[in-house]
């Protein structure tokens, strides 16, 4: 209706084919927990994952047979959306997956709006790492952890099952991984520095034996 409220976005195509690619969209992100695409994909299959996954919460023989409507492979995904995932999200009121916006995918071409679309609370959940690299720096640091990022642990584990130990399994990986990272960088420097040395000795013996 012209003048009126925009319910979802058409991504400029017709209805069979919107769905159909919404379809693949969402199926493919209970196969890899999380994906890449476009901005306004990534919205309007947030909008119908949340559905899904809501369906998933309720367990019913109904929610079952309009679950397998939806996926493409409902054979392989229905046991993951009525076990796994509706085990992880039982007790969150909401908010099952999250869009985050990055560059554009296609740099060269026409420079789409881009975003990842992932499940919350997941393996690939990217706050999560990203809350567990500032924890990392921050400890380092001589002011310690700041407010902001209290507040931002707080968010990541409060619906995760065993989310503090999860986050501090994760935090030790990655100050593991910055200790090797840094010590191969110092040896580096020193098998770097070693022929320096030699040549420098060499060019000094040189200049004597001319004098």
């Amino acid at each position: 209706m012209a003048g009126g409220a925009l319910k979802y976005r058409h991504l400029n195509r017709s209805s069979s084919h919107r769905q159909a690619l919404l379809r693949n969209l969402v199926t493919s992100l209970f196969t890899h927990e999380s994906i890449q695409t476009t901005w306004p994909k990534a919205k309007e299959a947030q909008r119908l994952a949340e559905k899904l996954i809501t369906l998933g919460k309720k367990n019913t023989s109904a929610t079952r047979r309009r679950a397998q409507q939806i996926l493409y492979h409902p054979l392989t995904h229905l046991n993951t959306l009525f076990t796994t995932i509706r085990t992880r999200y039982l007790h969150r009121p909401g908010g099952y997956t999250r869009v985050l916006r990055i560059e554009p995918l296609n740099k060269h071409h026409d420079q789409a709006p881009s975003a990842i679309l992932e499940l919350v609370d997941g393996p690939k959940d990217m706050r999560f790492h990203m809350t567990a690299k500032t924890l990392v720096r921050e400890r380092a640091s001589e002011e310690g952890v700041r407010e902001l990022t209290a507040k931002n642990v707080q968010k990541v584990t409060r619906y995760r099952e065993g989310g503090m130990e999860d986050l501090e399994r994760e935090v030790r990986r990655m100050e593991k991984v910055a200790g090797d990272e840094e010590a191969k960088e110092k040896a580096k420097w020193k098998v770097d520095e070693r022929p320096r040395e030699g040549w420098k000795m060499e060019r000094i013996g040189r200049l004597r034996q001319k004098t």
